[in-house]
């Protein structure tokens, strides 16, 4: 059996020694203190909390228009020989815009006119007729039946001379027609005739508006249907205008229209506005009476506003973490109203991140 070999004495003791002196040369580890260095902001680096109310919105497309508008039609078939009126004029109501000239009307009109004289006439002859088998009667000389036929005459005649006053009238009224006039005053929005055009019965000649008064014409869905109050406050902007601009609803269909199912609805502006807005779009909001109240930030100060949202605020000198409850969001204004903040907390508009949570704050005044 063969046995390992084994150390000698000098050798034992020469390790022993190696391993006591490179366990004295090894130092214990010892972690440095995390220091919780201060962070230095300036005065607009910060907003303080305001408070103010959430209203509920409702928002809404339409269009500016007159209140009072119209129209001119012809009502004859006939030609233009005048046309006394360009777009964008200022026209008086009752002021003549047209002239017509149809010699078919002036024809009837002549041909009723010698008809009534005649019929007239002819019934004087009738009336005279009349009295004088009276005055036979009377003396004897003719019988009752003569007398009563003359009066039946008589009577025929005066209705001849009703309906061939009817006639005149209704020639009379067809050359009034050839001479148009505007129904309201106003400025001319749209002219579609000629001079030496022929225009037909019907035809729409003119398109008149009267600028003083102008409203809002807006849509809703039927479904929101009790946003709809007369005397609720509309705020609202007109494309291609920044201004902001309110309104008062006025007034609103009481039934859906069956196609769209959308109710039409009214408002009359609070400020007046330029006659050059007729027929622009619009934009904007119906505003319900004011429902919770609020503490009002920058929109822009909220971090992931459509999750879970939160602030980065100043609390007790040190930087923390709030979530807040958005109640309203006003883009044209960059204002959010919510909720979860306390008194005393300063908004902060630096984005920080989780390692500066509770880390201490310096504040510079600005001098």
């Amino acid at each position: 059996m063969q046995h390992a070999p084994r150390l000698s004495q000098s050798s034992a003791l020469t390790i022993c020694i190696c391993l006591l002196l490179a366990a004295c040369q090894k130092q214990p580890e010892t972690p440095s203190p995390i220091e919780n260095k201060k962070i230095e902001l300036i005065q607009q680096d910060l907003v303080a909390l305001n408070f103010g109310q959430s209203v509920d919105k409702t928002a809404f497309t339409g269009s500016i228009r007159a209140v009072n508008q119209s129209s001119l039609q012809s009502q004859v078939t006939a030609t233009a020989t005048s046309v006394r009126a360009n777009v964008g004029d200022a026209v008086e109501q009752g002021q003549i815009l047209i002239q017509l000239n149809n010699q078919d009307n002036e024809a009837r009109l002549a041909q009723a006119k010698a008809n009534l004289a005649a019929t007239k006439a002819q019934a004087n002859l009738a009336q005279n007729m009349m009295k004088r088998k009276q005055r036979l009667l009377d003396q004897g000389f003719i019988s009752r039946v003569e007398f009563e036929q003359s009066q039946v005459d008589y009577q025929a005649q005066l209705e001849n001379v009703n309906a061939q006053q009817a006639t005149v009238d209704i020639a009379l009224k067809a050359k009034q027609d050839g001479t148009l006039r505007s129904p309201i005053t106003g400025v001319v929005t749209k002219r579609q005739v000629e001079p030496g055009q022929t225009v037909t019965a019907g035809q729409t000649l003119f398109e008149i508006v009267d600028p003083t008064q102008l409203e809002l014409q807006a849509r809703l869905p039927s479904d929101q249907r009790n946003a709809l109050k007369a005397g609720q406050k509309i705020e609202y902007r007109i494309q291609g205008s920044p201004e902001p601009l309110t309104a008062t609803l006025s007034r609103f269909s009481p039934l859906a229209d069956l196609n769209s199912r959308q109710i039409e609805f009214y408002a009359t502006p609070n400020s007046a506005l330029n006659p050059l807005s007729i027929g622009a779009f619009v934009e904007g909001n119906i505003l319900a009476t004011p429902s919770a109240s609020g503490q009002l930030i920058p929109l822009d100060t909220i971090q992931n506003i459509e999750q879970k949202p939160y602030v980065w605020v100043i609390r007790q000198q040190k930087i923390e973490r709030i979530p807040i409850q958005i109640l309203e969001q006003r883009y044209s204004e960059n204002i959010a109203v919510v909720s979860g903040l306390a008194n005393g907390d300063q908004i902060s508009r630096v984005k920080f991140n989780d390692n500066d949570l509770h880390k201490t704050v310096t504040i510079q005044q600005s001098k």
